[in-house]
């Protein structure tokens, strides 16, 4: 009977329905939270029943880990090797190193793992914030001048695919600080914004795309890191708040993300004295903060993480013993980053065995990060599927998606001399500064993307860093190159660094560029850091943001100095003694289409497209061709196949090659045409035609409307053979003026070669031009559509691509000559034909029709008129 009694005590144990540490206590209590099942719950209660009271302990640590060095002798393989298989600890997180790298000691220390290895990492930028091999997204101030929280969620979305493909199960992010002190030196452009409302918003959809990858998200810095000069890397924050602000501004992001199910919260090393009364206690070790706000009074009950336990903020103050116990005793769950791995293991379960903290207090901490273990599949799959992930972290969408989100980042605050956009060939001579707050000469994180870029595409350049280090003869040489150049631009590179302790201009950087201003010549102030600058030069004249300086956003502030990106970003934050609030931005379209250099863009795979085109020539769908694609305001594909005939020694096609455009001449001149003269008021769609062109009204025509012929139901006949009977251009205008109806105006559609002729006489007749010249002048040479026209000049008729085959006029190929017969006739101007161009001319036209009716700053088109021309 007594063995019956303590086979079924063991077996009610293990169902979780009663739990030995807690005899009152029914199932798993954070199944809610991670949706576990019966099965599930019963894992992880299995699971802690195997473990000793050490290992539990173990289970709270997360050591830090890099990936440069693979080998199994290396120091550092064998650190985490005795991590793992001896102290047994809950995880590790992964800082800098490759991917390959990673995931290889990834695999290899979760296959020793008596229990699968929470992993964890720092993407607060996406998954190339800490690997060399991956992209890296723009900084969250970035995302808070998008505007767009979708973007956001798409950038979270991202992150958890990648980094659950490198192994990785926790991130340590969103930030949910507030950033509204602007000597914030350590949150800064980390923040979203200084609006608690736009940080909420940001991080719930950066939250939902991370849970939709089946990924731990980590809201940080609970309660609030955001009003504070300290950085806690050096010493510990006073948060000296008064309960409403808290409450109001910074728990709101907090309160928020935990309804909308962020699975761990990370403790910040921040006094808070309205929350805790006892002098010199960080929120890590508050049991008033940890435990009873966020835990009893905001119902959280996921993961609760410290910040790194390395920082001198706990390390100078605390031994990694005290400092573990202490963050425990307080209601944390995770112990990140110890300077010790061993003595904070020793912390813990010596403050078990002395009764200063309980098995149960423990037990609750392993059963949530089991639970999480869970959640994520662990049990089942703990390994890196190493064929996968070059695969996902080579995927185009992932870099595009960062380039979109710093094109639309990018904040121009100031232009008072409207030098922006630039064009290079204005400025013979260029000074590009790059200003920098770290120490090393050679570097200022990464500049060389900008200058790089600066060098490729301005004229005479002199090219100078500036740091920490640099001396006032350095300065002044700078000065000099300033005064010497027509002109200057500065690109500030001042960016959150860890345990620097500032973010600020030092004295030498704020005399230099208070010189520089006083030159009084061509100046662009471009900031790739802390946007609060402004506030010590509101003297400045051209100021443009984009809160980093990752590469996509230093591409992008490129591409949108020179005109080639429209700017749409706008200020996050206010920028104190300006006149720059939150909301502010001035907005700036792009220059036009833009070229690139390249064929085909790297971020995109053409490569289906090319197998097609190649496999069109193969079959003689056509002997050649160019295909144009094109994309936020960037031709991103433009590539030429073929030859000039399927002869393989004619000359082969370039994207210069000229062609008959045929009937798109309908489009792109005679209705281009009409749609100019409806845009000046001298063309009335509703008008007869006869009110132009009185000749026109006999047999029936005088109902005819410009928009009948525009629609195609005018009623007249869709084309006539004027070239079998040879006749001249005035016989065929006098034959369609004195033509029948074939149906009553209105009353149906039939696409009309000859009511585009006729089109083509009403411009003509308003304008007092041919159509060839009206359009010239009005349109191609504005959009310098400079290889498009009619019957194509002598000097350019190498370019023209021969058309097909013509029996009637009994020649072998038409080069350079209109191949519709009876635009021939007509001197090769017509309305319904006749018209060359190339693909890239054509595709500026294109653009503009897509942009509503505009070409940069320029309004080509009414948008008005595009929308209801372009309508079904």
């Amino acid at each position: 009977m007594k063995k019956l009694h303590n086979a079924l005590l063991i077996l009610l144990c293990v169902t979780g329905i009663i739990y030995p540490d807690h005899p009152g206590r029914k199932g798993n209590e954070f199944s809610s939270l991670f949706k576990l099942s019966k099965a599930d719950s019963l894992w992880v209660e299995n699971t802690i029943s195997k473990m000793s009271l050490y290992e539990k302990c173990a289970q709270l640590i997360i050591p830090y880990a890099t990936s440069f060095d693979t080998s199994y002798n290396s120091k550092d393989y064998k650190r985490l090797l005795y991590l793992v298989k001896e102290l047994k600890v809950g995880g590790l997180i992964f800082f800098q190193g490759t991917s390959r790298n990673q995931a290889l000691l990834t695999n290899r220390l979760q296959a020793v793992s008596d229990v699968p290895l929470l992993i964890a990492a720092d993407y607060e930028r996406g998954v190339g914030m800490r690997l060399e091999d991956a992209i890296e997204f723009p900084y969250n101030m970035a995302f808070g001048a998008a505007n767009d929280p979708y973007l956001t969620y798409l950038m979270g979305k991202v992150t958890a695919i990648e980094g659950r493909a490198l192994g990785v199960h926790q991130n340590l992010a969103p930030l949910l600080d507030i950033n509204y002190d602007y000597k914030n030196p350590i949150i800064n452009i980390r923040a979203y914004s200084e609006d608690p409302n736009i940080v909420a918003w940001h991080a719930n959809s950066f939250i939902k795309g991370m849970n939709e990858g089946n990924m731990l998200t980590t809201a940080k810095h609970f309660p609030g890191h955001g009003a504070t000069d300290i950085d806690s890397h050096n010493e510990l924050p006073l948060i000296n708040l008064s309960l409403d602000d808290l409450y109001n501004r910074d728990l709101i992001p907090f309160k928020e993300a935990i309804e909308r199910g962020v699975k761990s919260i990370m403790t910040g090393h921040l006094e808070v004295p309205v929350l805790e009364e006892v002098k010199g206690i960080p929120a890590t070790f508050s049991k008033n903060i940890t435990t009873e706000l966020l835990q009893k009074e905001l119902h959280y009950d996921g993961l609760i993480v410290t910040d790194a336990m390395n920082m001198y903020a706990i390390v100078n103050n605390y031994t990694m013993g005290e400092a573990a116990k202490l963050a425990v005793l307080a209601g944390n769950d995770l112990i990140l980053f110890p300077s010790d791995e061993k003595a904070a293991v020793d912390g813990i379960y010596n403050a078990v065995m002395n009764s200063e903290l309980t098995e149960f207090r423990i037990n609750k901490s392993v059963r949530k990060i089991l639970s999480a273990k869970k959640w994520l599949n662990l049990d089942e799959n703990r390994f890196v599927d190493l064929n996968k992930l070059s695969k996902v972290l080579s995927d185009k969408s992932h870099r595009r998606l960062a380039e979109e989100i710093a094109v639309k980042s990018i904040t121009l605050v100031k232009d008072r001399n409207n030098l922006i956009p630039i064009n290079p060939k204005d400025y013979y001579s260029t000074c590009l500064i790059s200003l920098g707050n770290t120490e090393r000469k050679s570097s200022l994180e990464e500049p060389e993307i900008f200058e790089e870029l600066v060098d490729k595409n301005f004229n005479y350049i002199r090219a100078h860093r500036l740091n920490l280090s640099s001396k006032k003869r350095d300065y002044d040489k700078v000065l000099s190159s300033a005064k010497k150049s027509n002109l200057t631009i500065l690109a500030c590179y001042i960016n959150v660094r860890s345990f620097s302790g500032s973010v600020q201009l030092d004295e030498n950087q704020l005399d230099f560029i208070k010189n520089l201003l006083k030159l009084n010549k061509p100046l662009v102030f471009l900031n790739f850091g802390n946007p609060y600058i402004l506030s010590e030069f509101p003297e400045a004249g051209t100021y443009l943001c984009a809160y980093g300086q990752t590469e996509v956003s230093q591409k992008a502030m490129f591409d949108a100095v020179l005109g080639r990106n429209k700017i749409s970003g706008k200020l996050p934050v206010s920028i104190p003694n300006t006149g720059y609030h939150i909301g502010y931005g001035l907005q700036l379209e792009s220059s036009g289409l833009y070229f690139q250099k390249v064929e085909a863009d790297s971020n995109y795979d053409f490569s289906v497209i090319d197998s097609l085109m190649k496999g069109a020539l193969k079959d003689s769908v056509f002997p050649g061709a160019v295909l144009l694609i094109g994309h936020n305001d960037k031709v991103i594909y433009h590539k030429p196949f073929g030859h000039y005939t399927y002869n393989p020694k004619s000359p082969k096609i370039t994207t210069d090659c000229i062609f008959d455009l045929a009937s798109l001449t309908k489009v792109a001149a005679t209705t281009s045409a009409a749609m100019l003269l409806y845009d000046k008021g001298l063309l009335d769609l509703d008008k007869k035609v006869t009110d132009y062109l009185p000749h026109f009204g006999n047999k029936g025509k005088d109902k005819i409307t410009v928009r009948n012929l525009l629609l195609h139901n005018s009623g007249l006949p869709a084309y006539k053979q004027y070239y079998k009977r040879n006749y001249s251009p005035v016989e065929i205008i006098n034959d369609i003026m004195n033509c029948e109806l074939e149906y009553s105006p209105g009353s149906k559609t039939i696409y009309s070669d000859l009511g585009m002729i006729v089109l083509q006489g009403v411009i003509e007749r308003i304008s007092g031009k041919g159509l060839d010249e009206f359009l010239r002048e009005n349109l191609y040479s504005v959009l310098e559509m400079k290889r498009t026209f009619f019957n194509p000049p002598v000097e350019m008729q190498y370019y023209c691509v021969p058309t097909e085959d013509d029996k009637y006029w009994r020649m072998k190929t038409l080069k350079g000559s209109v191949h519709d017969e009876n635009a021939q006739l007509l001197g090769g101007v017509a309305g319904h034909a006749g018209l060359f161009s190339t693909a890239g001319d054509l595709a500026k036209l294109i653009y503009v029709l897509l942009n509503e009716g505009r070409n940069g700053n320029t309004q080509i088109f009414n948008a008005a008129t595009v929308d209801n021309w372009t309508s079904v």
